[in-house]
């Protein structure tokens, strides 16, 4: 297609943007919101509290959001030649387009972030001696350029999905059209909405001297009648410090005005763009097959929800295993047997533990005096040989010797208890 046909006075041609001041109740809408939002921020000042001040901010950017969803929807109905639908109804339909488009930043937020995390991950590895010096020759004409594409296929996404939403298509139908158009006619969307974006600008620049000029002039006679510079009439951090001749509460009505003189400006401009992106949209989905971009926008949501199952299992999982190993530590707390204590599979016995105390006979525990002369019947003594003299045999156990203190094992071969060191020998 010719750039004459895509600027030109066809149904859709981008000449026809100037048409969107002819619909009167898409403006309405606008400034109405507009102004609103404005009134709010200018309330939010006043109150001179941060939390009101977020609050009131965050209203009006709700209603801007209102008011640009129910004037697409408007504008919509003028580009199509449908009777334009009025402002309340327009409204109470936009809640649900406003819902939607905020799916749309959210998708578009995830892969600024993706893009982040990469540009960040590969500035880190030119932290490296030597080979980061090296690394950074690629790497920043490679993050300039991936960041200008992203932000441009961000201003495409936005010009695209948005119509199909004013539209009242789903979030899903509109993605899939995206791609359809992205990889059917990638080169004329860009082109329209680059044009778009140059005609719109153009137009802005030149109404904003007239404006300009307008403003100027009244903020020039208001500070030399009523007194104080043009910086303060603006708003500026002094704002309270001024003259005399005018207090503070009037400084605070200028500021309020300008708010509004503004909010009618940004309706205007926002008019065009809005209209123009809404020819856009018909011009480049006329005739398009949508059916191999739906296929793949749904294998591409099947594919990222049993992602997210998955992990979601996964996660699931190493929290009950850590749950049950929580439980049996506490368990072994509560019982007082840790694992060093167990009984052992082996030996069948628990370390540490007291052995037996020799018994004679007779049933009666051998005493310290019979070192020296055993009960008869207890087994031969040591031979002397072994390093201990006389000891204490374990009935039963031929040449198991105990400590006639305490009792405790010995070894032939030791000369001192090593329990209670008594001399052995």
């Amino acid at each position: 297609m010719s750039m004459f046909g895509m600027v030109g006075t066809g149904p859709h041609g981008l000449t026809r943007i100037g048409e969107a001041w002819r619909n009167g109740p898409a403006l309405v809408t606008l400034v109405a919101t507009f102004v609103a939002a404005a009134l709010l921020i200018g309330l939010g000042a006043a109150t001179g509290v941060a939390l009101l001040m977020f609050v009131f901010g965050l209203l009006a950017w709700g209603l801007v959001l209102l008011g640009l969803a129910a004037a697409g929807r408007q504008f919509m109905d003028q580009a199509q030649g449908l009777p334009v639908t009025g402002s309340a109804a327009a409204f109470g339909g936009s809640p649900m387009a406003v819902a939607r488009l905020l799916g749309l930043a959210l998708v578009c937020s995830l892969v600024v972030v993706a893009w982040l995390a990469v540009a960040a991950l590969l500035l880190f590895f030119c932290k490296i001696p030597l080979l980061g010096g090296v690394l950074l020759v690629g790497v920043v004409p490679l993050l300039v350029f991936s960041g200008a594409l992203l932000f441009l296929g961000l201003y495409v996404t936005w010009g695209l999905a948005a119509p199909a939403l004013f539209e009242g298509h789903t979030l899903k139908r509109a993605l899939s059209q995206l791609w359809a158009i992205i990889t059917d006619r990638p080169l004329e969307a860009f082109l329209r909405l680059m044009l778009l974006f140059a005609l719109v600008g153009l137009i802005a620049a030149l109404t904003m001297a007239f404006i300009g000029a307008g403003f100027g002039i009244t903020a020039g006679l208001a500070a030399s009648i009523l007194g104080g510079d043009i910086g303060q009439m603006l708003g500026g951090p002094d704002m309270p410090q001024v003259s005399d001749s005018v207090s503070a509460g009037g400084h605070f009505g200028a500021g309020l005005g300008i708010g509004i003189v503004w909010a009618v400006v940004g309706a205007v401009f926002a008019a065009l763009l809005l209209y123009g992106l809404c020819l856009s949209y018909l011009r480049l989905t006329a005739d398009l097959d949508t059916t191999a971009a739906e296929a793949a926008v749904d294998t591409a949501l099947a594919r990222t929800r049993e992602k997210a199952q998955q992990a979601a299992e996964d996660a699931r999982r190493r929290a009950q295993e850590l749950q049950a190993a929580a439980r049996q530590r506490a368990e072994q707390v509560r019982r007082g047997a840790p694992a060093s204590a167990a009984p052992s599979a082996e030996s069948g016995t628990v370390p540490n533990a007291p052995s037996p105390a020799v018994v004679a006979p007779g049933g009666d525990p051998p005493l310290a005096d019979d070192w020296e002369s055993p009960p008869k019947g207890q087994g031969p003594a040591a031979p002397d040989d072994a390093g201990v003299g006389d000891g204490v045999q374990e009935p039963g156990a031929p040449g198991l010797l105990r400590c006639p203190s305490c009792k405790t094992v010995v070894a032939p071969t030791d000369t001192f208890c090593g329990a209670c060191g008594r001399k052995l020998d």
